[in-house]
């Protein structure tokens, strides 16, 4: 079947593969960990001082320990989520210090944004999972913030957990805070209830924060998305396909570590590296480039039969405009077209990633439900054919009156909650809406709809009694 965006041949696969390989092998990978350094030592790993040589048959035999499909739990099991095969789970943005209001002013973020954010995930029939910072609020203590977003996350959420930490110490504090809402830490062994992002800094370091993070999370079998973000021209070679190699390198090297770590611990390879505007030496995510590293990325984590994270509703743009909506519809469509499995950052960002915005956030949600309808198969059956309904109605008839419209009119097709349909008369009546005025009324009305998930008074007491205990 002809697909112009899947451009990769079999022979372009292999020679990625032997690229990688030559680069693991031959340049290796710097980890700023002693633990990490120790554990690659006693598997047999050749190393110099920090960096760590891998072998192809190092790297293989740690990728058939690592699973292709895996289920995230969510404490309320309904809204589990499985990764991996034929399906793929949303996540919201993330780690946005300002917030950009539907004018396009900019502020800085707070933790009331924070919350509002998490009510909007919480409430959202197309978002899968919430993540512990959708927001950077400043006026944060550093020392408690993750903390403090992290507890506010498990109480206004039941949905299944992305975790980011900045540092190895938030890595158990997530680990401690998870064990509080399931009850011990043998209960989330049991199976993953959260997927962290771990960021290595390109080219080719792992810090102390990621490869410890890795450790402790692997340890206690958390789901781990190993992915980059190089920027071609910058923290990358120019050409695209040297930046797909680094990419998938420093992804395999982190997977590698956690299979050594915990054999069978899931993890998601990928990333979000993009082109450079380098008139500006700044990120490019809105970008046809990121489009291309994506189309690659995609298709060689089914090389390496591993699920695969990219793209979002990403954009460049610092208002929820046309840009913004043109480059977020591209990003989110084609990736998912291509086969990611987990998406980070699907809703709400602004301005490559520096911002959030409430009224992107519902204007993305929507266009996450078209593309989930949109990639939805037809049925084929003797019913949806239709036939005794084409043959009833025969030539220049109308199909309005059929039983099966009747049956099916509520269901059948994508209703939005945002894109106008009605005609012009009628807009102009309406007081000719744009969707952003309907986003932001949408906004409130979601905000105020908002019903807090249950958890056992006890366990919310316990988790705003960990919080407090960092603070001391």
């Amino acid at each position: 079947m002809l697909n112009r965006f899947q451009t990769l041949t079999d022979t372009g696969k292999d020679k990625l593969h032997s690229a990688c390989m030559e680069v693991l092998s031959t340049i290796g990978v710097i980890f700023e960990d002693s633990e990490a350094l120790e554990i690659f030592k006693a598997n047999d790993f050749s190393m110099e001082g920090k960096k760590v040589f891998f072998r192809e048959d190092q790297v293989m035999k740690a990728l058939e320990t690592t699973p292709s499909e895996f289920t995230i739990r969510a404490r309320n099991p309904e809204k589990s989520v499985h990764i991996g095969g034929d399906h793929f789970a949303l996540s919201p943005g993330w780690g946005a210090p300002f917030v950009i209001n539907a004018n396009g002013t900019r502020r800085s973020a707070t933790f009331e944004d924070s919350t509002n954010f998490l009510k909007l995930v919480q409430s959202s029939p197309h978002i899968d999972m919430v993540a512990s910072a959708m927001v950077a609020p400043a006026t944060l203590n550093p020392k408690t913030a993750m903390a403090e977003l992290l507890a506010a996350t498990f109480i206004h959420s039941d949905k299944p957990l992305t975790g980011n930490p900045c540092s190895r110490e938030n890595a158990v504090e997530l680990l401690d805070m998870a064990s509080i809402v399931w009850g011990s830490r043998e209960e989330i062994v049991k199976g993953p209830v959260s997927i962290t992002s771990i960021n290595p800094t390109s080219p080719l370091i792992f810090g102390p924060e990621a490869a410890g993070s890795i450790i402790e999370l692997a340890w206690s079998g958390q789901a781990l998305l190993i992915s980059s973000m190089v920027m071609a021209g910058l923290s990358g070679p120019i050409t695209l396909a040297g930046t797909a190699v680094l990419e998938m390198a420093e992804s395999l090297a982190g997977i590698v570590l956690a299979q050594l770590v915990r054999p069978g611990t899931p993890c998601v390879c990928g990333g979000t590296s993009c082109g450079t505007d380098l008139r500006l030496c700044s990120a490019t995510i809105g970008s046809p480039e990121l489009l291309k590293l994506m189309n690659i990325a995609t298709q060689m984590a089914r090389y390496y039969n591993l699920p695969c994270r990219y793209g979002g509703g990403l954009t460049d743009a610092h208002a929820p405009d046309m840009q913004a909506g043109m480059e977020s519809a591209l990003t989110m469509a084609l990736s998912l077209a291509a086969g990611t499995h987990y998406m980070h950052q699907a809703c709400g960002i602004l301005g490559a990633y520096t911002a959030m915005s409430l009224e992107k956030f519902i204007m993305d949600e929507e266009l996450a439900g078209v593309i989930r309808r949109a990639l939805q198969p037809v049925e084929i059956t003797d019913e949806t054919l239709a036939l005794d309904a084409i043959k009833r109605v025969g030539s220049g008839g109308s199909f309005l009156m059929e039983p099966m419209t009747a049956m099916r009119c509520r269901t059948e097709f994508f209703l939005p909650d945002l894109s106008y349909r009605n005609n012009h008369t009628k807009w102009e009546e309406a007081g000719r809406p744009h969707m952003i005025d309907t986003a932001s009324k949408k906004v409130q009305e979601r905000l105020e709809a908002y019903t807090k998930p249950d958890m056992e008074p006890a366990v919310e007491k316990e988790l705003m009694a960990y919080v407090q205990s960092k603070r001391s």
